[in-house]
Parts: C-alpha cells; structure tokens; sequence
C-alpha cells in the first residue's frame, strides 16, 4: 500500500488563467509563479502540487502545468526529485547551481524598475528646453511649414464636417491606407490596411501592446542602454524588465536565449539601437524570430528612425522575416517634427478589433484633421520627397558636427559616428564626469546628454549623446565653441 506523503502542499488557488489572451497557458502559469516565488509568497523548501493535480484544479492539460514547472527547473526556480516531488529552491543563500545564482542576481536587478534613480529624469542636470544638442529631435527648420499648413486649412474648411468628429479608434481610413503602402514600399512591412493602428504616440502604442499582448508581471526583454521612456511604460504596467546588455552588434539576446530565460516578449530598436545607433546583427534577428515563434512570444520593434541610415540604404525590418511574432512601431516626430504627435503600429489581423478597442479605451486617437493632413502629405509625394532631403541636410550636419567637435578639443574627445540616426557619441577623457560636464554645458545653455542616463544596470563609459539634425550647419561652430567653453574646467 502507498504511503500517503505528509508533506503540505502549497495552495495555488489564486493562480489565474486568461483563455482568451494570446500568451500560452503555460506562460501565464510560469509568470504567476515565479513572480510569487520573488515577492517571497512561495518560501524556500515548500513543495508544489502534482502537476496532475494542479492541472485538474486550473482546469488545464497535465502537460501544460509540466511545460510550466519545468521551465521553472531549467532557470533555478524549483527542483524536482524523483518519488518526492517539486519544490521551490529560490533562496538567499549562496548554495544551489550556477543557474539558480544567475537567476536571483537577474531579478535583484530586475525589481531594480519599481523606484526610478534621479538620473532617469529630464532635471538630472537641469537639461535645457534647447536644440543644440539634443538627441532625437529633427530639423524643426526644414519642416515643410507652408504645405502643412494649407493642408491643415484645406481640411478644417472642407464641405463634409465629419471631418470634426470623434476619430476612429483604429485611425482615419485614408492614412491607414497610405501608410500600408509607404511600409511595403520602404520598409518592407507587407499589411492591410486595417492591419496599421494610429495613435498619439510610441508611447501609446507600446502601452497598448503591452496592454493586450502580456499579462501584468510579464518578463520582458529591454535593452540596456535603451528609451527610457518605454521602460516606465511596460514598468507603470507592473511587468518586470529583463535588463539585455548591447554591443557592437546590437542587444546580446544570444546570451539569454541560449540560458533559456523564459519571457513573454521583448521590446528592441533593432535598426539603430537607442541610444548607441548600433544595428542587431543578422545572426542575432534569426536567433530572436526563431526564438519567439517557438515561445509564441511577441516582439515590439521601435522603428524610430530606421529612414535616417545616413551611411547606405535603410536595413531591413524584423517585421519583414517573421510578422507572426512582431508588432511594427513607427511614428512622425523623427520623419517629421514632434508636434504633430502621431505614430502608428502594426498589429495581427486577428487582433485588429481587440487593439482598436484598447485604443479607445485609453483615448489615444490624433484629431482627424491631421491623419487626413498626413495622408495627403504621403500621397502626394512630400513626405517621400522629405526624407530623401533630410538625409542629405543630416549628412552635412553631422560633418559639420565632427569637424567642429575635433577642431575645438582636438583629441580629447574619441567619437562615435553610427552609420544611422539623428545622432553620435563623444567619449569624455579618463577621470572626467559626464554629469558634472553636462550641467556645465547646460549652464550655458546647451545639451551634452551624459550616456549614463540611459543604463539602468550600470557600467556606461563617460560620454555625450549628441543630437545634430536640430541645429542648422551656420549655428554648429559657434555651439561647439561655446560646449567647448563652458566644460572647459572638467577637462
């Protein structure tokens, strides 16, 4: 006769599945559980139910509660022994495997998101409202105002007042419909046109997303350095942040697929990574598109600026090699000027009614009379006649920006000129804080962002992030003359 264990069990009761998201089962299960394996609510030692048992009780197949204890094997979380059972291994102390160590030090990390250090903020160093040389802003000069203009007039006046109506929560029909012909046209992103989604910004869009996509403490991959923006977003939604390291080849995502770190997804600027401008090598694509259709796992690609490559053609998207697992984002306030607040995203056609809802849920749609502005800026040529100018107008400020840079600090500087975006690196001497530097710079009225405001793990080098597109080549000399001034006393 079998001896019945008298070992108690842990009561999962609270564990909640959603059958209707697109996240697997198992998934959810894994995130609920290691999320309460974190907090401390499963203790060290304490045994879990059968996976037979637990199944019956979620209502689920065996193997999808097996699927979701042995990822939790693989990364460290639980042990299973033979004839005795599964229990939670997570502890403190420094005994245990390698794997099991990786994982606690990953989440000390990770639950690094829930209080923000004063760097990340705009006021760090009291960073001027100035254009010179703040990154990510476009050239605010050359923006075609006279055209944009009549067109805003045109619509505001035209016959058929439903012009000024609530907008569509998915966008205004003319604008999906251009901007699904721009995609497959010039970045490869082959969609419907009800596929594409308009709203106020990246932002939004990733809140949505993240919103629709992952329940809340999913694990997500992000870049470090990366926005730091989209890290409050995806954290103000309780999900924990899976910290990636880059290099010269872009977000080392090798590293923790090959570990087999479990994630519901991954929010990337594989094209030009921000902020280094790096590009995610091919090798590494293929790896995350294999990755994630195995995992059923979903990507955000933030596809900011990909139009900038200033040295060769734009690269091509993820979205181009695995639309089934990623979500396109892109928006205006690069290709265009931020004001105009409007991005879009692409989403699967299964999933157009579900995201058009979140969207009105969050009240996030741009006014109609400028989707209708922007859809006759792309259909009229403008746009595209747009960026081919501005990639020559950016090419001779950048240059401009170098040569100014190394004749007013010679070789104080080491800088770093990605082959795209709106901006470069300038490496600081030996000893030399780039905070201390940058409120120096700001002082005198100017934008000498430090590199380490955009790493949440440490290890950022001193440097400046530079944004050039914003200040016509006449005002760079003198700006750069003035930066070189105001340090002065650092260097």
């Amino acid at each position: 006769m079998r001896r019945r264990s008298s070992r108690q069990k842990a009561l999962l009761n609270w564990i909640a599945l959603d059958h209707q998201s697109p996240v697997p089962l198992y998934q959810q299960i894994i995130e609920q559980l290691r999320h309460a394996m974190v907090e401390g609510n499963l203790r060290p030692g304490g045994y879990l139910p059968a996976s037979r048992a637990f199944a019956h009780d979620l209502g689920v197949s065996r193997n999808t509660c097996a699927k979701a204890y042995d990822q939790l094997v693989a990364e460290g979380f639980l042990e299973s022994m033979r004839g005795s059972g599964t229990r939670v291994v997570l502890a403190p102390d420094p005994q245990g495997t390698d794997m099991a160590r990786e994982t606690r030090a990953l989440f000390q990390t990770l639950r690094a998101h829930d209080e923000f250090r004063p760097q990340d903020l705009d006021e760090y160093i009291g960073e001027p409202a100035a254009l010179a040389f703040q990154p990510g802003i476009p050239a605010l000069d050359a923006f075609p105002r006279l055209k944009w203009s009549r067109l805003l007039r045109q619509h505001a006046l035209r016959g058929d007042q439903s012009i000024l109506d609530y907008a569509h929560p998915g966008g205004y029909a003319p604008l999906r419909h251009e901007l699904a012909k721009y995609l497959s046209m010039s970045r490869g992103v082959v969609c419907r046109a009800e596929q594409v989604i308009v709203v106020t910004s990246t932002r939004a869009a990733i809140r949505a997303i993240a919103s629709i996509l992952w329940p809340r403490r999913s694990r997500i991959m992000v870049e470090d350095p990366g926005y730091v923006v989209a890290k409050r977003v995806l954290a103000s939604l309780g999900h924990d942040l899976l910290l990636v390291s880059v290099d010269d080849r872009g977000a080392r995502i090798d590293d923790l697929i090959r570990r087999r770190i479990d994630c519901a997804g991954a929010y990337l600027t594989p094209a030009h990574q921000w902020p280094t401008g790096t590009t995610l090598s091919d090798d590494r694509r293929t790896l995350l598109l294999d990755w994630a259709a195995r995992n059923t796992s979903w990507i955000i690609e933030d596809d900011y600026d990909s139009e900038f490559r200033l040295d060769g053609p734009p690269l091509p998207t993820l979205h181009s090699r695995g639309p089934g697992q990623v979500l396109y984002v892109g928006t205006f306030s690069k290709v265009l000027v931020p004001a105009i607040r409007t991005a879009y995203f692409v989403v699967p056609a299964d999933l157009v009614e579900r995201f058009e809802t979140e969207v009105f849920r969050q009240g996030v749609e741009p006014a109609l009379h400028i989707q209708a502005a922007l859809a006759d800026l792309i259909r009229g040529g403008t746009f595209s006649r747009h960026i081919t100018q501005m990639r020559k107008r950016y090419r001779s400020r950048r240059a401009r920006l170098i040569e100014a840079l190394r004749r007013h600090f010679g070789d104080l500087l080491r800088i770093e000129c990605p082959a795209g975006g709106l901006q470069i690196i300038a490496h600081l001497p030996a000893g030399v804080s780039a905070i201390e530097a940058a409120r120096r710079a700001a002082s005198a009225g100017l934008v000498a962002r430090p590199m380490g405001v955009y790493y949440y793990a440490g290890g950022a080098g001193e440097a400046f992030h530079l944004g050039f597109a914003a200040v016509p080549v006449k005002d760079i000399e003198p700006n750069v003359a003035l930066l070189r001034e105001a340090v002065r006393p650092c260097l």
